[in-house]
């Protein structure tokens, strides 16, 4: 299994070696990347096609040239959300599209995304609230999927740490991959936003769950109830388990950590603290 970390292309510690940068990344222990769109207004979103593409066909050759697979992207969010009115939902889907484009011009076939979130993020104990999330989901990536199949593009929808949305555990999002039915749209697990919920959903229970619709994975610890982004052992979930649920399942993706060192470290202990981060990503997969 493959040893990977979130990269964001614009701001991020490792752009302190230039082109030389995913050679460091490599060099470091890793052997792929999550690649970040979430910002839309990144050059990706704003400068024109052309551009825009030469910008990443230049990212897929350093990639290429360094040893790293550029596994997954993650498609725009903004937060606090704006999903609430059709002119809302229009724009995310236009950026949404822009991004599966940017996806397959990097030769990666994996695109991240969340839900949509019309009715804001406590609806979950308002039934016609919940029902209407429901229903503009499933809208909305059934268009979403349209754009995912012409790019031969998987859609991975990812479970979210909002406590009381209504399509926030990994079953939420199982119920509605499984509703769309397209082999274009299948399962990012967030292994913090599962830790987040109050109950402790067992992270080999969500796994297993899941099962043969897991394509990729968000590896990060937390303490139950934070969304912290924090590297393995460092929280409260129990990784032994989850290790021996991606073993029972079948999974042979990439362990794709979605942390890194903070961009304000030295250089030297900067490079100290990625090559750890990917010794604890093996520690918890051999």
């Amino acid at each position: 299994m493959k040893i990977g970390v979130e990269i964001n292309p614009f701001v991020n510690g490792y752009h302190r070696w230039g082109k030389e940068r995913y050679k460091k990344l490599r060099a470091h222990g890793y052997e792929a990347m999550d690649y970040g769109m979430c910002d839309t207004n990144s050059i990706i979103y704003t400068l024109p096609e052309a551009e825009s593409d030469a910008f990443l066909k230049e990212e897929k050759r350093l990639a290429e040239e360094a040893g790293i697979e550029i596994s997954q992207v993650h498609g725009p969010w903004r937060w606090p959300a704006q999903d609430s009115t059709p002119e809302d939902r229009a724009e995310r889907m236009e950026k949404m599209k822009k991004s599966i484009r940017a996806c397959s011009v990097l030769g990666c076939k994996n695109w991240v995304v969340h839900p949509i979130m019309p009715c804001g993020v406590d609806e979950a104990d308002q039934p016609e609230l919940a029902q209407k999330t429901w229903d503009l989901n499933l809208e909305f990536m059934s268009e979403l999927v349209k754009t995912a199949k012409e790019y031969d593009i998987t859609i991975c929808l990812e479970n979210m740490p909002m406590l009381n949305y209504s399509l926030a555990k990994p079953t939420d999002v199982l119920r509605l991959v499984k509703a769309l039915n397209d082999e274009h749209f299948k399962i990012c697990l967030d292994t913090g936003h599962v830790n987040v919920f109050q109950e402790k959903l067992p992270i080999g229970d969500e796994v297993r769950a899941i099962g043969e619709e897991l394509r990729v994975i968000h590896v990060h610890d937390n303490k139950v109830g934070w969304d912290l982004h924090l590297p393995p052992y460092y929280g409260t979930l129990n990784w032994k388990e989850f290790a021996d649920a991606l073993k029972d399942i079948g999974y042979h993706g990439v362990f794709s950590l979605e942390f890194m060192p903070p961009v304000r470290l030295p250089d030297g202990i900067f490079e100290k603290m990625s090559s750890l981060m990917a010794d604890i990503a093996r520690e918890v997969i051999k």
